[in-house]
C-alpha cells in the first residue's frame, strides 16, 4: 500500500498533518481487521528537485503507527529504484549490477549452447531486466543509457562468442537484430500509447492522451497526432503524458495508422532498427 501527498514548499505542515491522520486511520482499521501495519517495514521519501528539498530541510520524518520513520534516499516500488530526485542514478545501478550477475554465469555455460538457445537465454535472464519498466528512463541522462548500453554490448558478444574488439559491438546488434536501449525505450513508449490509444486501457494512461485539435483543417489534422501538454520544468518532459505524445508524434502517419498490435510492433522494430543502425 502506498500513500501519497503534495507539500507545498512554503507551508507544508498542514499536508503532513493529513497524511499522518490518515496513516493513523489506516493503522486502526488494520488493527480492527485482524491485521498488522508494521512500522520496521514501512519506508518513507521525500520526493522533488533539488531546490525544493532545501526549502523542507528540516522535514526529515514521519510518523507511522506512532513511530518515527526517517525519510530514506532511495525506496523501491514495483521492482523499480526511486531516489528523491528521480535521477534514476540507483535505478540503473541495480539494474546494471543484477544484469551483469546473471551474465556472468552465463558465459560459463554458453559454450554449451547452440546459438538459438543463447539468444532465448540471454533474453530471459538479461535483456527481460533491462526492458522492465524502462519507458521511465526516457529523456534521463545519456551517462544512465551509455551504461545500459555496456550491458547489452557485453551479452551481445558473449552470445555471439566474440572477444573484446574482436568486432564491432553495434555489429553484433545487428547480426542479433537487437535494438540499442535507447530505442528500446522508445519502442516501449510506442507500444504502450498504442495499446492506451486502441484498447483504453489502462485507464490511468488513456487519462493522460488527447489527439490533437485544430482550428484550421490540415492534413495534420487527420493524421493521429497527439496534444503536448506544456510543462514548466525539465523534469515534467519525463513523465508519460509528455514523453508518449512526443514519441507518437515522431512516427510515420503509416505506423501510427496500423491496425493491428502485431502489425503496429512489427513496423515500429522495423522503422526504429533502420533509424537506429543507419549511420552504420
Amino acid at each position: 500500500m502506498q500513500l501519497y501527498v503534495a507539500l507545498l514548499p512554503i507551508n507544508y505542515s498542514n499536508e503532513l498533518i493529513t497524511l499522518q491522520s490518515c496513516l493513523n486511520s489506516l493503522h486502526v482499521w488494520f488493527c480492527e481487521n485482524g491485521m498488522a501495519l508494521n512500522p520496521s517495514k514501512s519506508d518513507a521519501i521525500l520526493f522533488g528537485t533539488a531546490q525544493h528539498l532545501k526549502t523542507m530541510s528540516s522535514l526529515t520524518s514521519v510518523k507511522i503507527a506512532d513511530s518515527v520513520i526517517q525519510f530514506s534516499d532511495t525506496v523501491k516500488i514495483l521492482g523499480v529504484t526511486l531516489d528523491s530526485n528521480h535521477t534514476l542514478g540507483p535505478h540503473v545501478k541495480a539494474i546494471s549490477k543484477s544484469c551483469f550477475y546473471h551474465i556472468r554465469s552465463f558465459r560459463q555455460i554458453r559454450p554449451s549452447m547452440d546459438c538459438s538457445m543463447a539468444m532465448a537465454v540471454a533474453s530471459a535472464l538479461v535483456s527481460a531486466r533491462l526492458d522492465y519498466a524502462n519507458s521511465i528512463l526516457f529523456g534521463c541522462p545519456q551517462k544512465h543509457i551509455s551504461c545500459l548500453q555496456r550491458v547489452q554490448h557485453t551479452l551481445a558478444r558473449i552470445v555471439m562468442q566474440q572477444a573484446y574488439r574482436s568486432s564491432s559491438s553495434t555489429e553484433l546488434l545487428k547480426q542479433l537484430h537487437w535494438l540499442p536501449i535507447e530505442w528500446r525505450i522508445r519502442f516501449k513508449l510506442a507500444t504502450s500509447t498504442y495499446k492506451a490509444l486502441h484498447t483504453g486501457h489502462p485507464p490511468y494512461l488513456t487519462d493522460l492522451l488527447q489527439y490533437h485539435k485544430s482550428s484550421v483543417s490540415t492534413r495534420s489534422s487527420t493524421s493521429q497526432l497527439l496534444a503536448i501538454p506544456r510543462h514548466n520544468l525539465s523534469f515534467g518532459s519525463h513523465s508519460f503524458r509528455v514523453s508518449a505524445p512526443r514519441i507518437w508524434n515522431s512516427l510515420t502517419p503509416q505506423i501510427r495508422q496500423c491496425q493491428t498490435l502485431a502489425t503496429f510492433r512489427c513496423h515500429l522494430k522495423t522503422h526504429y532498427f533502420q533509424s537506429a543502425f543507419s549511420a552504420t
